[in-house]
């Protein structure tokens, strides 16, 4: 079985962009991962994590892709903790146009201390490529963790009516479900929706914009209210439309509609219940409002799918400068 989260459409209604996850998963990481595209809420090329991740950029046990990092590994920058295989590759074996191996190497330019190739240096050239890469992976980890840290620590949310207890600007993560009514039409697509974002990515500029204000949401124990017109970070890759322009820009839409299940993290403060339903405390109901150095999270996926990948990316990262390191001493003496 598998699960399609549903590819965007260019104007004439050919798939543009595209992403998998298999429903099959080892713990809470997908078996398959393949993303193709630009992720519609940053106008970025997103990763693809995965027991087998296909992707621009791939990091998984197999992964292909532009930049792959993995057990083995296959793309134009291939570091591979076993087998690498690219234009440019590392791993305890590669092959490629430049090519640096820990036991063996076979390129046009082969590093290592058994190189086959049109040219061949000896040492233990491959460290280079584990420790640029795992260093890299790690910062990109380190990102991404700052960017979402309501909503992974802790984990699991809350009840609406235990928000009121907070103090005032505390962060909170509940999980809830749109109650609002659709009073919008994304631009793109003309869905009626509670919010939309646009992104406008055209060469050197990338161009957001959003619709929506306030909105509520609910649980079993009560209602609260959701600031959209601030700061927020949007992440929803399961539903967005995707147009190509005339003047070689992207335009991507995503957006959120009545009955949508979200997660929701971020600063939360009492504000005056204004039929915000049942959670409220003396005439107080929690409304979640964004700061410009704390935005909101709000979110259809599931934040233990967000931890599990960013572990098992920092497992790999880790085990690349590991062996880096243990490269390096191999090499030096």
């Amino acid at each position: 079985m598998a699960a399609h989260e549903g590819p965007a459409r260019t104007a004439d209604g050919g798939a543009a962009s595209f992403e998998y996850r298999s429903r099959l998963r080892i713990g809470r990481l997908p078996l398959v991962h393949v993303v193709r595209g630009i992720d519609p809420t940053t106008g970025r090329r997103p990763p693809a994590v995965g027991v087998i991740a296909v992707g621009q950029i791939a990091v998984g046990i197999v992964a292909v892709g532009q930049v792959a990092l993995g057990a083995i590994s296959i793309g134009q920058a291939a570091i591979g903790l076993g087998w690498g295989i690219g234009q440019a590759a590392c791993g305890l074996l590669a092959a490629g146009q430049v090519a640096a191996g820990l036991l063996g190497a076979i390129g046009q330019i082969a590093l290592g201390p058994r190189a086959l190739g049109m040219v061949t240096f000896p040492g233990a050239w491959v460290a280079l490529g584990w420790l640029v890469g795992g260093a890299c992976l790690l910062a990109g980890i380190a990102r991404r963790r700052r960017r979402l840290a309501p909503l992974l620590s802790p984990p699991w949310p809350s009840a609406i009516r235990s928000v009121t207890e907070l103090a005032e600007d505390d962060l909170a993560h509940v999980a809830a479900r749109v109650v609002s009514t659709d009073q919008l039409r994304a631009p793109l697509s003309g869905s009626p929706c509670v919010y939309w974002h646009t992104v406008e990515v055209s060469p050197g500029e990338r161009r957001h914009e959003q619709g929506g204000g306030e909105v509520t949401i609910a649980d079993a124990t009560g209602a609260a209210r959701v600031d959209l017109a601030g700061p927020v970070i949007f992440i929803r890759s399961d539903n967005y439309h995707e147009i190509a322009g005339p003047d070689w820009a992207l335009h991507l839409e995503t957006s959120l509609a009545e009955g949508d299940e979200v997660h929701v993290a971020g600063p939360v403060t009492l504000a005056p219940d204004r039929d915000a339903g049942g959670a409220h405390r003396g005439g107080v109901s929690p409304r979640f409002v964004g700061r410009v150095d704390q935005p909101l999270i709000v979110t259809t996926r599931n934040p233990l799918a967000f931890g599990a990948e960013l572990r098992f990316a920092a497992a790999l990262a880790w085990t690349s400068l590991a062996g880096g390191l243990l490269a390096l001493v191999l090499g030096l003496f």
